[in-house]
């Protein structure tokens, strides 16, 4: 399931320096999560973008 950055992302690039497979970039003045490339690190409980972000919701698993 894909992962999806939320607006309550503030872009403290915290997410974006431990991504593992360059999915996570900056368009415009927004993150945004490449779904073609996310692997959600191989670990379905805590994607290490998830695990890092200091804003609770703002990185969630995007079920549309």
């Amino acid at each position: 399931m894909p992962l999806k950055i939320t607006k309550s992302c503030y872009s403290c690039y915290a997410c974006e320096t431990v991504c593992p497979s360059g999915a996570i970039s900056i368009v415009g003045n927004l993150f945004v999560i490449d779904p073609a490339k996310c692997s959600e690190c191989d670990d379905i409980e805590s994607p290490r973008c998830i695990a890092i972000c200091p804003e609770p919701g703002a990185i969630i698993r995007d079920n549309s």
